[in-house]
């Protein structure tokens, strides 16, 4: 079997590439070539980022940094975002 990515043969034994893992829908390939693949795609999770508006990227970047705060104790109960 090959990898849909890079098509090089995926049961041979890589440490370079990575061991054999399947995407659902699409086939199996390098656990390394899937993660290239979505760094480039910009995939995190199940969203992908190339495809959210400017209001939606800006919106969900507040919610992180209002986590992050939180997280970090730094909540003051306002949304405090710098």
């Amino acid at each position: 079997m090959r990898c849909i990515f890079c098509d090089d043969e995926v049961m041979k034994i890589d440490t370079v590439l990575g061991s054999p893992i399947t995407l659902q829908g699409r086939g199996i390939c390098h656990a390394k070539c899937a993660e290239k693949d979505l760094i480039e795609r910009r995939i995190f999770g199940s969203i992908c980022m190339s495809d959210l508006t400017n209001a939606d990227l800006n919106e969900l970047k507040d919610l992180v940094l209002m986590e992050v705060n939180e997280r970090e104790g730094r909540s003051t109960g306002e949304a405090e975002l710098f």
